[in-house]
């Protein structure tokens, strides 16, 4: 058989990988400390980027919490504001009814007064919801009947009645002091 000789001095194949061995190693270090720099400086890159989008986030949750409180401010305003219309309207219609009843009263004041003799005094003129009274005092009783026909016979009053007559205490005075009540007709009555 023949063997074969290398005549190329070569060294023994453990020595060879002794040899390589040490730079490859050094080389796949330097390979992995690269990588290993390079990934941290990404992670470092996306940390603080991330740190600035927490803290644009936190800022516009800020913005946000502030503007939900001026929304809730603006709403709490217009809800009074409503209220407030609300009212004024009431009164405005309230103010317009009044208006509307003070030229009916004017009228049934104007028909008492009409209406009333001249020896009878009026001392006062009381309006409820759908009647009133009249109290006053008169020289002579017979005027007074006469005063409450005439009053019910007006289109205005309805149920017209002389409720109470008295002789004046004081005894130099001979004056009756009446009270005579009286309902409204509603047909006439604007409210």
């Amino acid at each position: 058989m023949l063997e074969r000789i290398n005549l190329v001095p070569q060294l023994p194949l453990s020595e060879r990988i002794k040899k390589t061995t040490l730079p490859s190693i050094g080389l796949l270090l330097a390979v992995i400390l690269i990588f290993l720099a390079a990934s941290d400086r990404i992670l470092k890159t996306r940390n603080s980027s991330l740190g600035q989008d927490i803290v644009v986030a936190q800022q516009r949750a800020g913005a946000i919490a502030e503007t939900q409180t001026k929304i809730a401010l603006l709403a709490n305003s217009i809800k009074q504001q409503k209220d407030e219309k609300e009212r004024l309207s009431g009164q405005a219609a309230k103010l317009t009814s009044i208006q509307e009843r003070k030229k009916y009263f004017s009228r049934v004041l104007a028909t008492i007064a009409a209406t009333m003799p001249s020896s009878v005094r009026c001392e006062k003129i009381v309006f409820q919801k759908d009647g009133g009274q009249i109290n006053g005092t008169a020289v002579q009783y017979r005027e007074l009947p006469a005063f409450v026909k005439t009053l019910g016979n007006d289109p205005l009053f309805a149920n017209v009645m002389l409720r109470d007559l008295d002789r004046s205490p004081d005894a130099k005075k001979a004056d009756f002091t009446f009270t005579i009540a009286f309902q409204l007709k509603r047909e006439t009555d604007p409210s």
